[in-house]
């Protein structure tokens, strides 16, 4: 099915019956004061590149895109980061505390595949966030 167009109207927008559909009258015709636009537009062109097709996502990395989104979620109801989406902060140390226990039971199936430096720095992340959720607890505990 074709693109539909949204059929609601905005308070910002003008009425249906001024429009030119309404009124029974043709578009206006461009004046000739406005730019031209390209032929070609952006979409066409990377439409002839070629693209390479998408590998499979593996276990692992699945892990630790879960991993990374589980520690930032942590950060955020700490109350540490503010949320993204409504930029506020809001804190709750007991949703805090399960996005640690899963990162913490993600990065334990992760092991496997993690060597050297790249080991340590998830360990690292998950010590960070462990001990930045004591002190927020005990601040939540003991309000100044």
């Amino acid at each position: 099915m074709p693109f539909e167009e949204d059929t609601k109207q905005q308070p910002s927008e003008t009425p249906a019956e001024d429009t030119p559909e309404a009124t029974g009258s043709a578009p206006a015709e461009p004046t000739g004061d406005t730019p031209e636009q390209p032929t070609a537009s952006a979409d066409e062109a990377a439409a002839e590149e070629p693209v390479e097709p998408l590998q499979p996502l593996d276990v692992y990395s699945l892990l630790r895109l879960s991993f990374a989104q589980l520690a930032a979620t942590a950060w955020q109801k700490m109350g540490l980061q503010p949320d993204p989406f409504t930029n506020t902060v809001v804190k709750d140390i007991d949703q805090a505390r399960v996005a640690i226990d899963a990162a913490a039971d993600l990065l334990k199936h992760l092991q496997p595949s993690l060597r050297g430096q790249e080991a340590r720095d998830y360990q690292t992340m998950l010590t960070d966030l462990r001990l930045n959720f004591v002190k927020q607890s005990e601040a939540q505990e003991k309000p100044d």
